[in-house]
């Protein structure tokens, strides 16, 4: 489990940068489109589950199931990231992009309880949206040259 920790550290700098970008926008008033097209955190997931269970195979040597591991473990920091900036958001009353209403898939605003159920589903399916991404990762991770010494 440390290997995988420390080949995944690198996503999971990038997963918190992009929280505290959604952190930092949120609190300058940048609208939730904006804010979305600069530090998506769902895109980045898929982004890093193609591209790092590629690489797992092709450097760490990883079966598939190792490569999946390793994307599971990225995104399930992602949303839980996620859950714990809407769970603050909920809890000091402030507006931020975490509890805005598209963000939780909802035309009008959710009370918390609501919301932290629609945040518990997505850490459920975007784990397994992320293995599936990262099967397909996996299967092309085969195209990235060898390294040479």
């Amino acid at each position: 489990m440390g290997e995988k920790l420390s080949f995944i550290r690198f996503p999971l700098v990038l997963v918190f940068i992009f929280f505290a970008g959604r952190l930092a926008l949120g609190a300058a008033g940048v609208s939730y489109e904006t804010a979305n097209r600069v530090f998506s955190m769902v895109i980045l997931q898929v982004h890093v589950a193609l591209i790092w269970a590629a690489v797992g195979r092709r450097y760490r040597g990883y079966t598939i199931g190792e490569s999946i591991l390793a994307v599971v473990m990225i995104v399930a920091f992602s949303q839980l990231l996620i859950l714990i900036g809407t769970a603050g958001s909920y809890l000091t009353g402030a507006d931020t992009l975490f509890n805005y209403p598209e963000a939780l898939n909802s035309e009008t605003p959710l009370e918390f309880q609501p919301a932290m159920m629609a945040r518990v589903g997505g850490l459920v399916v975007n784990c397994i949206i992320g293995s599936i991404v990262a099967a397909l990762g996996w299967a092309l991770g085969g195209l990235i040259p060898e390294r040479t010494v």
